[in-house]
């Protein structure tokens, strides 16, 4: 019995010790590889991350690391080995097949690196800074594929800046003395700014009150948004679209004295230096129309 109970007690000392001492024993590997990674010492990280991802072949940080350690020390071939692991993975896939791509270039197969390229941009590696400046890429520059998957990273990075719809409005940005269409009468002044990598327009007035507008276009519902607030507790959110050369905005609100109002905002680019605002409100949605204010932006100089 006595010796049963020794073998019993071995075998689970055994199994508690296998289960164990790889997490214990992985830890120090890990740190060593991070430690030489850091210091650019990348013989001894390669030789870190490959102990790493015999041990653990699902480390998909291990493995892109051992990928940009073994491209370091110019084992190019070794690199895609690496990366290839990753390709597919929903963290690491992109800058895998990135770096994948930069190392296929070293070895002069253009066309493939431009292929891998893409599909990293696809997968969301949407950097065209780094991909326009990394030396390793040098070699594919005058392609005019390349030039396309930099567009593509670009669109991807900054989607405003190259939709058209986001651009409609661009004819209101600017620094204006605004003045009554009929009379000229000074009413205010106000800055039109671009912000949020060309996404949204911020008006800022000054005339009477102060408020500000939220100006962008909607891709979920085509539209265009104005969200206006002011510094007397106003505030309209109003929908629209460009008609006709004509931003052209809808709203309903209710009046202080608590009854219905149904607005229509418009916005007429006259010049290159001069926009119209033409307000008008409706009691009786929109059957009848009196004017709210007939404003003129004339550009400072």
């Amino acid at each position: 019995m006595t010796r049963y109970l020794s073998t019993a007690l071995i075998f689970v000392a055994a199994l508690l010790c296998s289960r164990s001492s790889f997490p214990q024993a992985n830890r120090p590997n890990l740190e060593q590889a991070n430690r030489a990674y850091q210091h650019k010492n990348w013989q001894e990280a390669a030789a870190a991350y490959e102990s790493i991802v015999t041990a653990d072949p699902a480390s998909s940080f291990a493995w892109l690391h051992l990928g940009i350690s073994r491209h370091k020390l110019g084992q190019y071939e070794q690199a895609v080995a690496a990366y290839k692991h990753i390709e597919n993975d929903p963290q690491f896939g992109a800058p895998a097949l990135y770096r994948e791509a930069a190392s296929i270039a070293k070895l002069n197969r253009n066309a493939d690196a431009l292929i891998l390229l893409d599909k990293a941009v696809d997968a969301g590696f949407a950097r065209p800074e780094i991909i326009q400046q990394d030396p390793d890429l040098a070699a594919l520059h005058g392609d005019p594929s390349f030039t396309k998957v930099v567009d593509k990273a670009d669109s991807t990075a900054h989607p405003c800046a190259h939709q058209a719809e986001y651009r409609q409005f661009d004819f209101w940005i600017g620094e204006w003395d605004v003045v009554s269409t009929q009379g000229h009468d000074p009413a205010g002044t106000s800055s039109i700014q671009l912000i949020l990598d060309k996404c949204v327009l911020l008006e800022n007035w000054t005339g009477g009150s102060s408020g500000k507008s939220f100006n962008h276009y909607d891709t979920t519902t085509k539209k265009w948004i104005q969200d206006w607030v002011d510094n007397q507790s106003n505030s309209v959110h109003f929908e629209g679209a460009l008609e006709n050369g004509v931003m052209s905005f809808y709203a309903d609100s209710l009046n202080p004295d608590g009854t219905h109002a149904r607005r229509h905002l418009q916005f007429f680019k006259l010049d290159d230096d001069h926009v119209r605002q033409f307000s008008q409100q409706s009691a009786d949605n929109g059957k009848t129309w009196s004017v709210e204010y007939d404003l003129t932006y004339n550009r400072k100089k």
